[in-house]
């Protein structure tokens, strides 16, 4: 769409240094050699850094990029093309061994994307034998027949099994039509930072000689990337379309697990993000002497330690019985504590709160109940009282919801009954202050 352009600028920045975690195990499908380095040569190299297990799959060896040539038959030129993507790959990480070749058809893709094609059957079996967690296909309006009919393909393919299927452009940067770009709400934008892994991604595009070069002379309508459009690929992000459709809510034996052999597992107490994020959260803050405060998901207490201080009572909650037996003890000190095991998802256990912490919790909530919870909060808010919230923003796969999902339902619902006085959007986090009129 005109407007998606913004979007993409304001996309939220997937978490570099967790794409292995958030990712698990991956698979890039590529219609033709080069497409998996011009729309995932940074991702992959970012995951191969990080020992993630990367499968590349080429639905065809793009033999038919130049049907003129001589020198070049498309038996000739499909081996170059395989040859030119074992290169490329190497350079990003990725052996020859986790590269699969369909031999598909350059330009034939669209005859398979029936439904009880043998091929979609074939690659229902090698997504299922490789323990796929997510797959990149190519945007589903991307402006090429082979492009297209992969997309189709793949989720015909993976239609019943639970795994991400998240999107890449390429032909839609330089020749999408309005009605290619993605509609309001139909995906979910992310920016991948390219940084470290720039100049690898670009070596491996120019191992794609055939494609990059004059190599192939003796045919004058055969395809060549020109650097006009090499242009959207060798910038300082790549971009990704992740499904927007509803996921599961994380259920209780998710954290169970997590608090079983760690009572810090998300290093609250000693990682730098987190310190800088709860120093921002206090200095947004209104400076106010509360009179009855709450925190909802208090895990461990280390936020609830640095904020009690402002509090003349704290009531602070948590899933998980570990982690509040763990925030208490941290507490200990301080007396205007209190601390319940407790499920937000059946109500708040009191009301008339002066100030509500809503922290790293509400993406764990379906958006039905997340609608549930945010009407128990505004009723238990007093007139003046402050919302306090702040949500992780990447894309993790195992959330319902996204940090910035979250607060957008909150002010599509409540912006008439809530005065916005503090917002600030960090690079992985978002943070937004409201006070109830």
């Amino acid at each position: 769409m005109k407007d998606f352009s913004k979007n993409l600028e304001d996309a939220p920045i997937l978490n570099t240094g967790g794409l292995s975690r958030d990712m698990g195990t991956v698979m890039i499908v590529a219609p033709h050699p080069d497409d998996e380095t011009l729309g995932c040569g940074a991702l992959i190299a970012h995951l191969r850094a990080q020992q993630a297990e990367v499968w590349v799959l080429f639905m065809t060896s793009g033999e038919a990029s130049h049907p003129n040539s001589s020198a070049y038959p498309p038996e000739k030129l499909g081996k170059l093309r395989k040859n030119e993507a074992v290169n490329a790959c190497k350079i990003l990480g990725v052996s020859k061994d986790h590269l699969i070749f369909l031999d598909a058809g350059d330009g034939q893709l669209a005859s398979y994307s029936e439904a009880n094609n043998p091929v979609v059957a074939q690659l229902t079996g090698i997504i299922q034998q490789k323990n796929i967690d997510t797959l990149f296909v190519p945007w589903r309006r991307d402006h090429h027949i082979d492009h297209v009919a992969t997309n189709s393909i793949i989720g015909k393919a993976a239609e019943d099994m639970k795994l991400i299927i998240a999107e890449y452009p390429i032909w839609l940067w330089k020749k999408g039509k309005p009605e290619d770009w993605p509609a309001e709400g139909e995906i979910l934008p992310f920016r991948l930072v390219t940084d470290s892994v720039k100049q690898k991604k670009r070596k491996a595009i120019e191992a794609h000689v055939s494609q990059t070069t004059k190599l192939i002379d003796d045919d004058p309508e055969g395809f060549t990337l020109s650097p006009e459009l090499l242009e959207p690929f060798l910038g300082d992000y790549e971009y990704f379309f992740f499904p927007s459709e509803a996921k599961p809510a994380v259920n209780i034996s998710y954290f169970d697990d997590l608090y079983s052999n760690d009572d810090d597992p998300w290093d609250f107490e000693t990682s730098p993000y987190e310190q800088k994020k709860y120093n921002k959260t206090l200095d947004a803050i209104p400076e106010r002497n509360f009179k009855n405060a709450l925190e909802i998901g208090c895990a461990n207490g280390v936020f609830t330690a640095l904020f009690a201080p402002q509090c003349k009572r704290l009531l602070a909650l948590d899933l998980n019985r570990n982690a509040v037996e763990s925030a208490r003890k941290r507490c200990s000190h301080l007396p205007q504590c209190h601390f319940m095991k407790w499920d937000v998802a059946n109500g708040l256990p009191s009301s008339d709160f002066d100030i509500i912490i809503l922290s790293e919790v509400a993406y764990y909530f379906e958006e039905e109940k997340l609608q549930v919870l945010f009407a128990n909060i505004n009723d238990a808010l007093a007139p003046g009282g402050i919302l306090v919230m702040v949500h992780w923003t990447a894309y993790v796969r195992s959330y319902p919801l996204t940090g910035l999902q979250v607060h957008e339902v909150f002010a599509k619902d409540y912006s008439n009954l809530f005065r916005l006085i503090n917002s600030e959007r960090q690079e992985l986090y978002d943070l937004v202050v409201w006070e109830k009129q």
